[in-house]
């Protein structure tokens, strides 16, 4: 779940992060009062998922109220990705003699959060051929022991940062890591970290992520999700708390966790295959949850056959049987199924499942893959 740039800067500042003053406005007359009020020069952003803002004409530094109202107009008259613009972050604009980067991101791969600082910040460090020559560095950190001084001496002394500047930025460093721990974010990061005439830090660009796993500890972030980012199935998977991936083949997978749907992908990549989605509906799910997510794949255009991939537990078979059926009694595309259902109650719910024509039943996830896949083959020829 991402942030837009207006939210981010919220909690930064209450983190105690310095920032220059902003509003956000929904129109150009909230923009040309809250002009009046920062005090110009202000510079507009275009709150937007979108990449290119900048190119676009999203961001526009404005030096006199003369002409901050057109071109506050000319900003909420730009659609970007088929998105309109709703709002702009007016801000207070100021110049700086340099600009750094500084992030702490999710490394999946190693499982530990990492701080990263680049000399090149702003829109160096988003430009492949201006960034390649700059020095980046990185710090994994250990979650137990936490963000460490060392390590963010380790990072300003090897980019020769100015030594005045090391405890603003040791003391930014900490806060946001505190932001990420405490929002269950996957990122946080300041682009540009600029330093003002007044050799002061500042957060002029931010970006926060949070995981979506964690939103159910997050309820006040909840409803900042903007959901027209996001397609019919992605608004579903959040409704009904299942996770959803998409992919570019022509299966569509339903498993209870992680452990099956890896095993699951697995076995399609041996047979030189690829899910056309994949949707985890977790332990304990409900018949309405299951229900919703076999309805996501009978209704995908891309996906031929389904697997369902069912080891119950805390999820029960016979629940799972009652929300397949709700789903195939809708009238929905009909499309081959092939399922694997087994553990709590499977004998009552295949006792359900049985009855529809439609269904091929496995007692293995090779076995299951193995028919999907040969029947995908065989209408391929």
């Amino acid at each position: 779940m991402k942030l837009q740039e207006y939210q981010a800067k919220s909690i930064l500042k209450k983190a105690g992060i310095p920032l220059p003053a902003s509003t956000l406005a929904t129109n150009a007359v909230q923009v040309k009062r809250i002009a009046a009020e920062i005090g110009y020069p202000v510079v507009l952003k275009a709150q937007t998922f979108e990449p290119g803002r900048g190119k676009a004409g999203g961001v526009r530094i404005i030096q006199t109220e003369s002409e901050i109202e057109n071109i506050s107009n000319e900003i909420f008259k730009l659609v970007l990705n088929q998105h309109p613009v709703q709002f702009i972050l007016v801000e207070k604009a100021f110049t700086f003699s340099k600009e750094y980067y500084l992030a702490i991101f999710s490394d999946l791969d190693a499982g530990t959060p990492v701080l990263r600082l680049s000399e090149a910040g702003g829109a160096t460090y988003l430009e492949p051929d201006s960034f390649k020559n700059a020095r980046v560095v990185d710090r994994p950190i250990n979650i137990n022991l936490g963000l460490q001084d060392y390590q963010i001496r380790g990072l300003v002394t090897t980019l020769g940062i100015d030594p005045s500047l090391w405890k603003q930025l040791q003391l930014i460093a900490h806060k946001i890591y505190d932001v990420y721990r405490h929002y269950d974010a996957t990122l946080v990061e300041i682009n540009s970290l600029v330093v003002t005439q007044q050799n002061q830090l500042f957060a002029l660009d931010t970006r926060i992520s949070i995981d979506n796993q964690s939103l159910f500890r997050q309820e006040s972030l909840s409803d900042s999700l903007d959901q027209s980012y996001f397609g019919w199935e992605e608004r579903q998977a959040l409704k009904y708390d299942v996770d959803y991936h998409s992919f570019p083949g022509e299966i569509g997978c339903m498993v209870n966790g992680l452990g099956l749907a890896y095993l699951t992908i697995d076995q399609l990549i041996s047979l030189n295959t690829l899910p056309a989605a994949m949707i985890d509906i977790h332990g304990g799910a409900t018949s309405t949850s299951i229900s919703s997510s076999l309805e996501m794949l009978l209704l995908n255009p891309r996906v031929k056959a389904i697997i369902i991939n069912i080891f119950g537990g805390m999820t029960r078979c016979d629940e799972t049987a009652d929300g397949l059926l709700q789903a195939l009694d809708k009238g929905f595309p009909k499309k081959p199924i092939f399922i694997r259902l087994e553990g709590t109650n499977d004998d009552s719910g295949l006792d359900l499942l049985h009855k529809n024509e439609n269904l091929s039943f496995f007692g293995t996830t090779e076995a299951l893959v193995n028919a999907a896949v040969g029947w995908l083959r065989e209408e391929e020829e």
